[in-house]
């Protein structure tokens, strides 16, 4: 079995329903969780526009992320992509994975992204994306199987391949 495999084996399984997950703490005074517009142009990389749907999805997690936390806000997700998969396109919780990391909350990041893992398993982006909030948060051997994984999925991933042999060799040492 790949080692990778065995890493994110765990992320594949089922969400944790709002009810068996932890109390968060965070309160209603957190920063939005969002600041960039989702309305951008795309380029030859990104995935489509997101739809009004997706907006408004965003605009929903968001609000919960904000007033309850990571794990409530992670759970609207999963309600939302059971309603309406196209309404939770791979590219909503990788932005809000990011702005997560701009705020500093590497741990809420990694939670979004791992929800993204579980909801895209085969896309390279989400294994680059959690290798990002790896790195930040000092994981490197989590980074670098991430950023592994991206690689092995699309070998046009160079960043990814690259991040992955530098960790390597800092792992090694």
């Amino acid at each position: 079995m790949k080692p990778w495999l065995i890493f994110f084996g765990a992320l594949a399984l089922p969400p944790i329903t709002a009810a068996q997950q932890p109390t968060d703490s965070t309160t209603s005074t957190q920063p939005a969780a969002s600041s960039t517009p989702t309305s951008t142009t795309t380029t030859a990389r990104d995935t489509p526009m997101p739809s009004p749907a997706a907006d408004s999805a965003k605009a929903r997690i968001a609000r919960v992320l904000r007033s309850k936390g990571i794990n409530p806000a992670v759970a609207e997700y999963w309600r939302l992509h059971d309603q309406d998969s196209t309404a939770t396109p791979e590219s909503l919780l990788n932005e809000i994975g990011y702005d997560l990391l701009k705020q500093s909350r590497v741990d809420d990041a990694i939670r979004a992204f791992r929800a993204n893992i579980a909801a895209y398993p085969e896309s390279p982006r989400v294994y680059e994306a959690i290798g990002d909030a790896y790195l930040a948060g000092g994981h490197r051997t989590a980074a670098r199987d991430g950023y592994l994984r991206a690689a092995e999925l699309d070998s046009s991933m160079t960043r990814s391949r690259r991040l992955a042999d530098s960790l390597n060799a800092h792992l090694r040492h």
